[in-house]
């Protein structure tokens, strides 16, 4: 696995045909995304992002990578928002882009290995109808189950603490994956999130995946890490 690992989250169905702009974001094509770039986004957010992943028990075998990831809202429909996501790394400079829906309840509808693990984490909390209306009052929870075979996927998410017009959110997630690989995925971590402006402040999750491959397992640990560095939302 590598940082690109959270394709595993990501719903097959395309409904960005629904979208406004459908042409742009129901293909992965460079010419679609050239022509995305000459339209100007509704919402442009940016993100300082890193990770460390970690193979097994060493303390050796771990890689490290810093960036940014820019979320451009290209379109809205009945809740769902057309995205584009341009992920830059210092390992490979040159910028990533991906084209895809962001359902209202949080469903990302991206292409298979399209996004990195740090993107699939903070990409759900700008859906309009992601969490509860109410997030004034410590302990507020709810959750998420997502069952599309072979993938079993099931987010705790809990308000643990009130800064302002801020909350911070615990975020507890397994993952299963009945296939040849009896793949399963843990999750934990908290994330600021600003309800009013529909977008995360700052997060910090740990990911952790076992998986069979041939007659072992293997497991990788993932230490992931954003912060919203700029929003045009808020010049």
């Amino acid at each position: 696995m590598n940082a690109r690992h959270g394709s595993l989250l990501l719903s097959a169905a395309a409904v960005a045909a629904a979208l406004t702009c459908c042409s742009l974001l129901t293909s992965g094509q460079p010419a679609a995304a050239a022509a995305a770039n000459q339209i100007a986004p509704l919402r442009e957010v940016v993100f300082n992002v890193s990770y460390e992943r970690r193979v097994g028990a060493s303390v050796t075998a771990v890689s490290r990578d810093h960036g940014t990831v820019t979320v451009d809202v290209m379109a809205v429909h009945d809740n769902a928002l057309g995205m584009k996501i341009s992920e830059r790394w210092t390992r490979n400079p040159a910028a990533v882009v991906a084209l895809g829906t962001l359902e209202s309840s949080g469903q990302l509808d991206f292409a298979p290995g399209a996004l990195s693990d740090t993107t699939v984490q903070l990409l759900p909390f700008f859906a309009p109808l992601f969490a509860p209306q109410d997030l004034a009052a410590v302990g507020v929870a709810w959750t998420v189950t997502e069952r599309r075979p072979p993938l079993d996927a099931r987010t705790r998410y809990s308000v643990t603490a009130i800064q302002g017009t801020a909350v911070t959110i615990r975020i507890a997630q397994t993952i299963s994956i009945s296939d040849a690989t009896r793949a399963h995925i843990s999750a934990s971590g908290a994330v600021v999130y600003e309800p009013h402006l529909l977008v995360p402040l700052s997060g910090d999750i740990t990911r952790k995946l076992t998986a069979t491959v041939g007659t072992s397992t293997k497991a990788i640990t993932l230490q992931l890490h954003f912060a919203r560095a700029s929003d045009t939302r808020e010049p």
